[in-house]
């Protein structure tokens, strides 16, 4: 214990004094032994003898004592040769020794103390790391200088494809994956302009998968550099980003698509044409953009519903769609407006031909849901670059001028644009303007035009016709402001104003001692449909006081079949008022038997386009004589309308039309003139 206790040096000092004092010792017994012994020769072996045994304990003294000094070391030798196989606290040793061989042993075990908590904290990270690594989305990686693999996570095989394994094995696979058209933005993010070092950043590009499938991607990368700025390799991460452009691309179709048609819209059309325009001024080529606006589509909406105006909206651009060329756009503008760009022309021809097969792709009907079909038709305006204007904002003015000029000219047609129509689309302007103060203010006003019986030769009727006497314009035609007015909604109050002032006139001149006549009122399909319209005629009849039986509401095919459940209830409520009920314009529209036959109809009148020419066209001639006689198979007065000579009127009565209207009998009178017209000609009240 006392020798354990002392510090190495010590125990040195004590061997060797020890050591020392051993061969000394057995010399001094040899002497001692030598001095009683007379021989020489005895005594020279007994001197030998000591000698080698001061020598031999000497050694094995020595020998011992080395064992002794060297035993702390070997048992920590043994001790560190197995630490790997210890834990926890059995890894410190354990040694009562003081001295150099306490301090040694008391800084191992601090040493491994260190150790120990650092690999823990080691330990702890790299769980931690791999936590993340393994449940993150992320594809991370490392890569040596050489570009090979130091670190590859688990979450490859989900964005790649690819395993672990493959990427450490091909350390090019990365760069493989790359979509071939994407390439070149993967090559600029690692050019190299620091000494061969890449410098990171982010991209976004496209791979393609193991298994083939196309996905986005999002690749960030940093350089690894040392605290003296060597390079020691990349580290970065890939992130799938498909789901977010998949999104992007939908939200950015929406923003610049129409949602009903799938067409581009009005936003993505004037971008695109103001690129086009630019391009066709520079090269001095010749470009025509082309206004298509379907006719009446606010009747047909207004009457079928909003979910068949849908539908026919989608239909009309699947067949629009398919005349266009690879460089044309088509848009949807708005409503029941598609504009289209038609790029790098030859002439205006391409324009007219485009026209064409505009107009021709509606001549099929269209089939809607439950077996109906409809017709359309359109009307085109067209405006030319550079000849009708250089920049968008003049050509698409210009192009939606020609349209409203087509629509104007009769419909289901087509007009280049000319410079006068921008002072006729002013005065339309100024007309829808001015046509509420207009009724306010009592310019409009009704004239009055007679119906003759050809049988007695009497006075039976006259229908109210609108004017208006506009303060600037003057005298305006009703068909230049009755479309405007059904196209704006305001043709609903002036129905409604013209169904008032002929009941109160007619019920005037009646209280006036003229005979009793039946008037008769031009009804538009938007007030048709209107929900409160039979309350309207109700209330109307009843403030002026006339008789139901003395008024006629004249309506027109169309309105009538494009819902024909709504309007046979309706007119059976108006004929159950006692009211008179006529198809005006009969010939010009649907013409069938089939509604002839169910509504309760009293009079059908013959559109006047068959009587101007019924004379010298043949075709014409045999269309009245068809409408008259049908008529009358089915118990229906027949009344034809712009009777203008006395040859038209023997023709008519030969073929044994009712009645006539028309300047040949009159022309249109105001109510005092009407009134002195009637009181100079017999009459009858029917």
């Amino acid at each position: 214990m006392f020798f354990r206790q002392r510090s190495l040096r010590a125990r040195i000092a004590l061997a060797v004094s020890a050591l020392s004092l051993l061969p000394a010792l057995m010399l001094t017994i040899g002497i001692l032994v030598c001095v009683k012994q007379p021989d020489p020769a005895q005594r020279a072996l007994i001197m030998l003898v000591m000698a080698l045994t001061g020598v031999a304990s000497a050694t094995a003294a020595a020998w011992i004592l080395l064992r002794l000094l060297i035993r702390p070391v070997r048992l920590l030798t043994h001790h560190i040769e197995h630490l790997t196989d210890k834990q926890g606290a059995d890894r410190l040793v354990a040694s009562e020794a003081n001295g150099e061989i306490g301090r040694l042993v008391a800084a191992i075990n601090t040493m491994l103390t260190g150790l120990d908590q650092r690999s823990e904290a080691i330990r702890k990270q790299e769980q931690r790391y791999r936590i993340v690594s393994e449940f993150s989305n992320d594809f991370s990686y490392w890569r040596r200088p050489d570009n090979s693999f130091e670190f590859v996570s688990p979450a490859c095989i989900e964005i790649t494809g690819y395993s672990v394994d493959a990427f450490y094995e091909h350390a090019d696979l990365m760069e493989e994956m790359v979509h071939p058209a994407d390439r070149h933005l993967l090559e600029a993010m690692e050019s190299q302009p620091r000494n061969g070092v890449c410098q990171g950043g982010e991209v976004e590009y496209r791979i393609v998968t193991k298994d083939g499938a196309i996905r986005w991607i999002r690749r960030n990368c940093r350089p690894i550099l040392d605290e003296q700025d060597v390079y020691l390799g990349l580290r970065g991460s890939l992130s799938d980003i498909t789901d977010k452009k998949m999104l992007a691309d939908q939200v950015s179709h929406l923003v610049l698509h129409d949602l009903l048609t799938g067409l581009p819209n009005r936003s993505l059309f004037t971008d695109r044409l103001a690129v086009t325009t630019t391009h066709t001024v520079r090269e001095q080529q010749l470009m025509a953009v082309l206004f298509f606006g379907l006719d009446r589509f606010k009747m047909i909406n207004d009457t079928m519903g909003h979910e068949t105006g849908d539908q026919l909206l989608v239909m009309t651009a699947e067949r629009l769609r398919k005349l266009m060329h690879s460089e044309d756009t088509l848009c949807r503008f708005g409503g029941d407006v598609f504009a289209c760009i038609l790029p790098g022309r030859e002439s205006k021809h391409e324009a007219v031909t485009m026209a064409y097969r505009v107009l021709a792709s509606l001549s099929d009907p269209f089939q809607l849901a439950g077996g109906q079909q409809t017709l359309l038709t359109g009307s085109i305006g067209i405006a030319l670059c550079p000849n009708d204007g250089k920049d968008p904002e003049t050509l698409l003015k210009n192009a939606e001028t020609a349209m409203y000029e087509a629509k104007r000219g009769g419909k289901n047609t087509f007009r280049f644009y000319a410079r006068e129509m921008n002072a006729q689309a002013a005065e339309i302007l100024a007309m829808d303007n001015s046509m509420p103060s207009g009724l306010v203010n009592g310019d409009f006003y009704l004239h009055y035009q007679p119906q003759l019986n050809l049988k007695n030769d009497c006075i039976i009727g006259m229908e109210a016709l609108l004017r208006w006497r506009h303060p600037e314009l003057g005298l305006i035609s009703p068909d230049r402001f009755i479309p405007l007015a059904e196209e704006s909604g305001f043709i609903i109050k002036l129905g409604e104003w013209v169904l008032r002032t002929a009941c109160h006139q007619n019920a005037a001149w009646i209280k006036g001692g003229m005979p009793a006549l039946r008037i008769a009122v031009n009804i538009s399909g938007r007030q048709f449909i209107e929900p409160d319209f039979v309350d309207q005629v109700a209330a109307a009849l009843a403030d002026s006081g006339l008789p139901p039986e003395l008024l006629e509401l004249e309506l027109t095919e169309s309105m009538l079949v494009s819902d024909e459940q709504q309007s046979l209830q309706r007119l059976r409520i108006l004929k159950k008022m006692g009211i008179q009920l006529a198809i005006d314009d009969f010939g010009t529209g649907y013409s069938s038997l089939s509604y002839l036959k169910h509504f309760p109809l009293d009079r059908l009148k013959i559109d006047k386009s068959f009587i101007n020419d019924i004379l010298s066209d043949p075709d014409d001639a045999a269309i009245t004589e068809a409408i008259i006689a049908m008529g009358h198979s089915l118990k229906l007065q027949v009344i034809a309308e712009g009777v203008e000579t006395q040859e038209q009127l023997a023709f008519l009565q030969d073929r044994g039309c009712d009645d006539i209207q028309g300047y040949h009998l009159s022309k249109p009178l105001s109510e005092h003139d009407l009134a002195s017209f009637i009181a100079a000609r017999p009459s009858t009240s029917q």
